[in-house]
């Protein structure tokens, strides 16, 4: 498994090749966002990407990550410490993000367990095809048709979508989305799961309305 690691900071870069290379990862590195284009040509799996680059912003760098691949998981790094920088990248499309200073340790916890849902969706889809309304997920392919129509989902936002399809009018809690659809713990808040909640309703068009928001507890799908 390829992971592109992303940050200008040689000693940082450095150091989290070396920790994932002690896992038995494969390591692109890249110092800013030109060679990170150059090296995302030779198939990464995972991406690990600072948001301050000396070339470009790592959230414009991360759109066209985005429209290349919808689905590779992508952990942010950041300095700043904002609760806004941190949604900005969610919103965006990134699945997780750490702070600057980090702990190795939580960071490769963090890159395994992307690691693995990726291995997880390669080996074990559902060669079913699911619907709910005028959604229609296949599984296997990752793919989403509303009304027949393919929707453009990010990897989290799929995992999201096919969660409440396949349990229809079953009430998840915020926490239990995060447990379900990001893999792990989440450290964080349960805003991100709001955001993207938000982010799959627009994108589902009329049948985002079938997610209905229970105050106070979660969401459910109702059609």
């Amino acid at each position: 498994m390829k992971i592109l690691v992303v940050d200008d900071e040689s000693s940082i870069r450095n150091l989290i090749r070396m920790q994932l290379e002690m896992e038995g990862y494969e390591v692109l590195a890249a110092a800013d966002g030109r060679e990170a284009l150059e090296r995302w040509n030779e198939g990464p799996d995972v991406l690990i990407l600072d948001v301050m680059l000396p070339d470009t912003d790592g959230y414009e760098l991360l759109r066209l990550f985005r429209e290349r691949d919808r689905d590779i998981p992508v952990l942010m790094l950041t300095a700043k410490s904002q609760m806004n920088d941190k949604l900005l990248g969610l919103q965006l499309g990134a699945d997780d993000y750490v702070t600057k200073p980090f702990n190795y340790a939580e960071l490769i916890l963090r890159v395994k367990n992307m690691a693995r849902r990726v291995k997880k969706t390669e080996n074990a889809v559902s060669h079913e095809v699911i619907e709910a309304g005028e959604i229609v997920i296949c599984p296997k392919e990752r793919k989403v048709h509303v009304s027949g129509q393919e929707i453009q989902l990010t990897y989290r936002e799929f995992n999201l979508c096919q969660l409440f399809v396949s349990n229809p009018q079953r009430v998840f809690m915020r926490d239990e989305l995060l447990e379900k659809v990001w893999g792990f713990e989440y450290i964080g808040n349960t805003r991100a799961v709001d955001i993207m909640v938000q982010r799959l309703r627009k994108k589902l068009g009329t049948s985002g309305e079938y997610i209905k928001t229970i105050y106070g507890v979660g969401y459910k799908l109702d059609c």
